[in-house]
């Protein structure tokens, strides 16, 4: 991306449009200030192995992507954290993406106690 435009959904939303994005998805947050901001959202399982075969679906979608969230990974759950690093903020590819997380099978199984 050196010396060329970023597309549009990399460029940095205002805190209206960051609002109004966040309220289309579910159990999704915003956590930090300023140029830290993220949105996150911790998926849980009854299992280890089904928190990493969910951490690989995420990878595999952020290869496919080429947008890579921040995850944090425990036994039973798994914090995925968006932001855009190029821009210094959050832009529509966080919301995009953490849309298409969301939309993995896995991500939509309850945990069972």
């Amino acid at each position: 991306m050196k010396n060329s435009p970023l597309a549009p959904i990399y460029k940095v939303l205002t805190a209206t449009q960051i609002i109004a994005n966040l309220a289309k998805l579910e159990g999704w947050r915003l956590s930090g200030d300023g140029p830290d901001v993220v949105i996150e959202k911790t998926y849980r399982f009854a299992s280890y192995a089904q928190t990493m075969a969910f951490v690989n679906s995420v990878a595999w979608l952020a290869q496919a992507n080429n947008h890579h969230p921040t995850l944090q990974v425990h036994f039973d759950r798994c914090v995925v954290h968006y932001q855009t690093h190029d821009v210094a903020g959050l832009s529509l590819a966080d919301f995009q993406n953490a849309a298409a997380v969301d939309a993995l099978p896995m991500a939509q199984t309850p945990a069972q106690p």
